[in-house]
């Protein structure tokens, strides 16, 4: 009767809980991060729009229905999101050759170069303090990652 539950590990548990803690850690330090890269890409531009302007480089050329799906978001918050986006000139749109009434959204040439130097300032501060990390504990850590990523995302039929 006494002792733990066949399914119940008191360490593995407390493991949890500690990565529990690290993970609102990190995303706390994510969400800073992201603010300030995308100060740097442009003053006018925040850590949301930032961040659609990450998928459309990712994913372009793709339409803004396609964009609001992947972010969860509906097509008219996603609107005002690429319509600042576009106001900066840092994505064009041209039309969808397939759906004459829809357009592609991509980077304009002031998007890509931005990013690409926000990106390349990102990678360099990365490297320089991971500096001390080998590339196995790295690479041990992507892959932690990955794995914990999969391992949330829920199951198709959850979405």
């Amino acid at each position: 009767m006494g002792g733990p539950e066949p399914d119940h590990d008191p360490a593995h548990d407390a493991a949890v809980e500690r990565l529990e803690r690290e993970i609102s850690l990190l995303l706390r330090r994510s969400r800073s991060v992201l603010r300030t890269l995308a100060t740097r890409l442009h003053p006018d531009v925040d850590a949301a729009s930032y961040a659609v302007l990450l998928a459309i480089a990712r994913s372009a050329p793709l339409r803004l229905v396609d964009l609001a799906e992947e972010f969860g978001l509906d097509k008219s918050t996603m609107s005002r999101q690429v319509s600042s986006l576009l106001a900066l000139g840092l994505v064009v749109r041209r039309p969808d050759p397939e759906d004459g009434r829809a357009f592609l959204l991509e980077l304009g040439e002031e998007g890509r170069a931005r990013l690409e130097e926000v990106s390349r300032a990102r990678h360099e501060e990365f490297r320089s303090r991971l500096a001390s990390w080998s590339a196995d504990e790295v690479a041990t850590l992507a892959d932690g990652l990955t794995r914990l990523a999969t391992t949330l995302t829920p199951p198709e039929s959850e979405l």
